[in-house]
């Protein structure tokens, strides 16, 4: 059974949790709740926790900071304003929970791994425009508890592959989802002080982002010297992998944002 912690000053979402039925049927114990910081902090001390939601509020903000120090790999989760909206919060909560907890190997379980890998498949999604809205991002930038700021403008790549497919199927033999793994090792996952976020769209397409890290103002994107980086990269996957890739498109994008599929369709 998975444990949720509610830190709210707000007596109608206590009420919504309260009023929500049928928690051990949907692999949940009966959330606790608290008001203060100070409260939080203990209650996670005394008990085990594996999501916690909290309001929107200036005080909380030490709250998260805690977090981000001690709890680095627990989902922050939305409240929602209705029990059927928080409803639907709290099944794609279990959904993300089950990743985390699926332990398929023979190895110790690793929480941040499993954290990790999670959070890069919520990246390739973003990445691939899968994303519906603003919104969504915004919450799911904070579920998954990323590092980057999805308001600051980031360098966005779109890298062909001219015998992508001919690659995969006739040199490579591993599949994309490999390839991609492969070619995330070549970028890197930072430089020059962004986080390098990379999709597999197609055996043709590749997409790279670079992105600057929330509260790192001091080192916005610079367009021309990620571009640089992008280019030497795909020299080096070149000689060691024998595989042409191409940059397409190198352009600012105003922020993680912009990539919602409804931006796209405006």
């Amino acid at each position: 059974m998975y444990r949720l912690l509610i830190v709210t000053r707000d007596q109608r979402v206590a009420e919504i949790f309260g009023s929500m039925q049928g928690w051990e049927s949907m692999g949940f114990k009966q959330p606790r709740l608290r008001q203060t910081v100070e409260e939080a902090v203990e209650c996670m001390h005394k008990h085990h926790i594996d999501a916690i939601a909290m309001d929107d509020e200036p005080d909380y903000t030490e709250l998260e900071h805690w977090l981000d120090q001690n709890a680095p790999c627990m989902p922050i989760f939305e409240i929602a304003g209705d029990a059927q909206a928080q409803l639907e919060i709290i099944r794609e909560m279990e959904l993300l929970l089950n990743q985390l907890h699926t332990d398929d190997s023979n190895d110790d379980y690793d929480e941040s791994y499993y954290f990790r890998l999670a959070r890069e498949r919520w990246m390739k999604r973003l990445i691939t425009g899968l994303a519906p809205n603003r919104e969504y991002i915004l919450k799911h930038q904070r579920m998954y508890r990323c590092t980057d700021d999805p308001l600051r403008p980031c360098v966005f790549a779109r890298i062909s592959v001219p015998e992508g497919d001919t690659f995969i199927t006739g040199r490579w033999h591993y599949g994309s989802e490999r390839l991609g793994t492969a070619l995330q090792n070549f970028f890197g996952s930072q430089h020059e002080h962004q986080n390098i976020h990379l999709a597999v769209v197609s055996p043709e397409e590749i997409r790279v982002v670079a992105c600057p890290r929330i509260g790192d103002a001091e080192h916005p994107a610079s367009l021309s010297r990620m571009q640089a980086y992008f280019e030497e990269t795909i020299e080096q996957i070149h000689n060691y992998l024998g595989l042409t890739m191409n940059i397409a498109e190198c352009v600012m994008r105003e922020g993680l944002v912009d990539f919602a599929a409804d931006c796209a369709r405006q």
